[in-house]
């Protein structure tokens, strides 16, 4: 089974290229299994309950919906256990499905958001550089291989998607994601500009030897 990941800032068109890349796959005899991986928690319920005791949660209404802020950084617990909490979830989830989709034979496992995307929330969330030596994080590096950065512009990210909430945090995470992609070799791609087709055929190209088989 193969696995192809596609992380990215918020509004670069993650989820729009993945459901393309999902209709090609398939309509190529592929079986792919789709997964999005945000907001899934079981051991992090009890901090966010504690976050919203402590008003460390600050509701915002966006253009679309209410947006939950986090301002963990200011508070010493939720600055050591939720980035751990939070990264054990998504290895319990991720563990689960990747044993649920080889037990059904799927080929390809699409997954929108893995360990990237996490690690730049929560590098904004808790303000922790230590993170980037968590042993947690590290044991997940080797998925880096089967992963895709896609950016845009912020000015433009926040045009694209009506629920982002502070244009500094857009471009705090591209900067991160752009350093992250040239230290460990990631494949990048810029959105910024280019219409949706243009972007997924470049998405393939990139994509080729991993679905070549």
């Amino acid at each position: 089974m193969k696995i192809i990941i596609v992380s990215g800032v918020d509004g670069s068109g993650k989820s729009t290229q993945l459901a393309l890349l999902n209709r090609y796959l398939r309509a190529r005899g592929f079986r792919v299994k789709y997964l999005w991986l945000r907001w899934f928690a079981v051991l992090t319920y009890s901090l966010y309950f504690y976050a919203r005791l402590m008003r460390r949660i600050i509701v915002v209404r966006t253009r679309s919906r209410p947006v939950h802020v986090h301002a963990f950084w200011i508070d010493p617990l939720l600055r050591y256990l939720y980035p751990r909490l939070l990264l054990l979830d998504l290895i319990l989830w991720f563990t689960l499905n990747k044993l649920a989709v080889c037990m059904k034979g799927y080929d390809i496992l699409l997954i929108d958001r893995f360990i990237l995307d996490v690690l730049m929330d929560l590098l904004w969330e808790v303000r922790e550089a230590k993170l980037l030596r968590c042993t947690l994080i590290r044991s997940m590096w080797k998925y880096v291989k089967s992963t895709i950065i896609l950016t845009v512009d912020p000015r433009e990210a926040v045009k694209r998607k009506s629920d982002i909430v502070s244009l500094r945090e857009v471009i705090f995470k591209k900067k991160c994601f752009e350093i992250i992609a040239k230290y460990l070799g990631i494949p990048i791609l810029d959105t910024t500009g280019i219409d949706v087709i243009t972007v997924f055929k470049e998405l393939v190209k990139l994509l080729k030897p991993h679905i070549c088989y």
